[in-house]
């Protein structure tokens, strides 16, 4: 869209384009009903002109056959001196009338009507002279007159009306012509119109779905970035209309977010950081109670300092991901990139998990792939980390007797950790929420199972700082399944 589409607000854009669609729509329509009129006008044309002059022209031949057979049976049979009118009087009032009747479109049937009209007159003339005739027993002068003046007379007419009768055929086959001509003209000219009506009706949805669905998509990207926490000006977006109002208030809306977030962060650290030294002091008071440094203890005090040890070190967990949390949403995370001997550090790993398989009644496998390098360049601390994280949630959900796996596996320039087991599994629901701060599976909600649901979170955070990538999956056939791959030669760590 041009900057001055931009500036209009969104209803002024919609009227604009409902009046363009309006005008496209009503200019194919009144075509089409000023089209129809010209053909209704022509059609009343042909009915009212050539179709009635040619039925009238057949009524007044008709008539005038009429005519022509009474006038000869009148003054052949008619007894002399009777007072008797000619039938054929009655015939000629309708013969004029029906001549008065008949169309004149142009010149030429007009003077051939009037010539009809004028034959008319001396017909009815030469038959009152034919009545008078017979009126004075003058027989010979009736048939004389009809010879000489009514016949050609009647054969003068007939001659007329043919002739105005191939004039009408003649309008008649021009105005057929004429309209069939039309009716192709607008039937072009309507698929045309069409044509064109529906590719600017088209090029008009288009570029209003363009111009609305544009700034919407802007808008979800706008709040994909927001929810993957970019809270600086996450909506690009230069309208001016209540699409471009909406976008500046979610960049408001991000901004504050960002503000709080950064905030809790901080807030966070330095809780932690001011929790960690006290914690590290009474964990080291503990292990000198635990060796007696400082006096002998009983069976009672020993499970119970057993007990408190174990909670200070779950309180220094929550601590140290509570920090690492906050060194990841800071961008803060600095892995020590160096080389590791993979064998190695995998099988104390391995033997780690065995003696806690051991010790809990579970069973744990370990399969390593015996292609992979003997050396690869990562953090070993976080890699540790991110195993005993994996490794420690799928002995938390596993029950006694059941198995707990580590494979690892080497594909070209990366390298898999596959942590699986056959506990009670994850719904697929929940699935992608696992990896979000504090989100916990329904069942654990209740805290039934130790923990804040930030290991996950952690976890993934330091596995992209390590420039790989984490999924978690349903294991076959119960059970969950978590694959990290990374590579084994990453990209050196950016500094800030």
């Amino acid at each position: 869209m041009d900057n001055h589409s931009q500036g209009f607000r969104l209803r002024t854009k919609i009227l604009l384009f409902s009046a363009l669609l309006l005008g496209i729509i009503l200019s194919s329509n009144l075509y089409a009903i000023i089209s129809l009129y010209a053909l209704h006008k022509n059609f009343l044309e042909i009915k009212n002109q050539s179709v009635s002059g040619l039925l009238l022209i057949s009524q007044v031949e008709n008539r005038a056959g009429v005519i022509l057979a009474e006038d000869k049976r009148y003054i052949l049979f008619a007894p002399l001196t009777s007072a008797s009118p000619s039938p054929v009087i009655t015939e000629l009032p309708i013969l004029k009338a029906l001549l008065k009747t008949l169309p004149q479109p142009d010149q030429k049937t007009k003077f051939l009507v009037e010539g009809a009209q004028s034959a008319e007159i001396a017909i009815e003339d030469s038959i009152e002279r034919e009545h008078q005739a017979l009126l004075s027993g003058n027989r010979s002068l009736a048939i004389t007159i009809s010879r000489g003046s009514t016949d050609p007379l009647l054969i003068h007419m007939a001659s007329l009306l043919r002739t105005l009768k191939e004039s009408y055929q003649k309008a008649l086959e021009e105005r057929i012509a004429e309209t069939t001509a039309r009716e192709e003209q607008m039937t072009t000219v309507s698929i045309e119109m069409t044509a064109v009506g529906s590719l600017l009706v088209l090029l008009l949805l288009f570029s209003f779905s363009r111009m609305v669905l544009t700034p919407i998509m802007a808008l979800i990207e706008g709040t994909r970035r927001i929810s993957q926490g970019s809270f600086h000006n996450p909506v690009v977006l230069p309208n001016r209309d209540e699409m471009g109002d909406l976008a500046r208030a979610l960049n408001d809306m991000a901004h504050q977010l960002g503000e709080l977030s950064r905030k809790k962060s901080e807030f966070v650290t330095i809780a932690s950081h001011e929790l960690r030294t006290p914690l590290t002091s009474i964990r080291g008071f503990i292990a000198m109670l635990k060796r007696q440094t400082l006096g002998p203890l009983n069976e009672e005090q020993q499970k119970s300092l057993s007990v408190v040890a174990e909670e200070i070190d779950h309180l220094v967990t929550l601590v140290n991901q509570l920090l690492d949390l906050g060194r990841i949403e800071a961008g803060q995370m600095r892995p020590e990139i160096r080389e590791l001997e993979l064998v190695p550090f995998l099988d104390r790993i391995g033997e780690r998990y065995r003696l806690t398989a051991q010790s809990s009644g579970r069973i744990f496998r370990m399969e390593v792939d015996p292609e992979i390098p003997a050396f690869i360049q990562t953090d070993a601390h976080r890699l540790a980390q991110i195993l005993d994280n994996l490794l420690g949630n799928a002995f938390k959900f596993t029950q006694e007797g059941e198995e707990v796996s580590l494979v690892v596996k080497r594909d070209f320039t990366r390298i898999h950790f596959e942590i699986s087991d056959t506990g009670i599994g994850v719904p697929p629901e929940n699935i992608p929420f696992l990896f979000d701060k504090f989100y916990q599976v329904a069942p654990f909600d209740s805290r039934t199972k130790e923990g804040l649901g930030l290991g996950l979170a952690v976890t993934k955070g330091i596995v992209l700082a390590l420039g790989g990538s984490i999924e978690i999956r349903q294991n076959i056939p119960k059970g969950t399944c978590a694959r990290v791959t990374l590579p084994i030669e990453p990209a050196e760590a950016p500094r800030g």
